[in-house]
């Protein structure tokens, strides 16, 4: 997984989570509660972008990685940038010639940005 990668999933799930900060109470617990979740969500999409990394090196199968890459952008804090960086990563670093970015547009479509 490259630096880029990472730093990218960093600074947009800290965007999203300062921005769910701003339309809450702003106490200490309320912000203590913030970072825990952000911590684990940054944690869980590790854990899911290696996976889907994995999976893209072991099949190249369109299928299977097309799946994958579809229920990682339900999770929470997912967006535009965030899914840009991921199809690069896996079509650059893994050679997966399929995923060109205008042929799979829905990938990037959002509802709310």
């Amino acid at each position: 997984m490259s630096d880029e990668l990472l730093n990218t999933l960093k600074q947009e799930l800290k965007k999203f989570y300062f921005k769910n900060f701003k339309r809450r109470g702003k106490s200490l617990k309320t912000l203590e509660l913030i970072k825990e979740c952000y911590n684990d969500q940054f944690d869980f999409y590790i854990q899911q972008v290696q996976k889907i990394i994995n999976k893209s090196i072991e099949t190249k199968d369109e299928k299977t990685i097309m799946k994958l890459l579809f229920d990682f952008k339900k999770n929470e804090g997912c967006n535009r940038k965030i899914m840009k960086i991921i199809v690069n990563e896996l079509a650059v670093e893994n050679k997966l010639e399929f995923l060109e970015i205008p042929k799979n547009h829905s990938l990037f479509e959002f509802e709310e940005e």
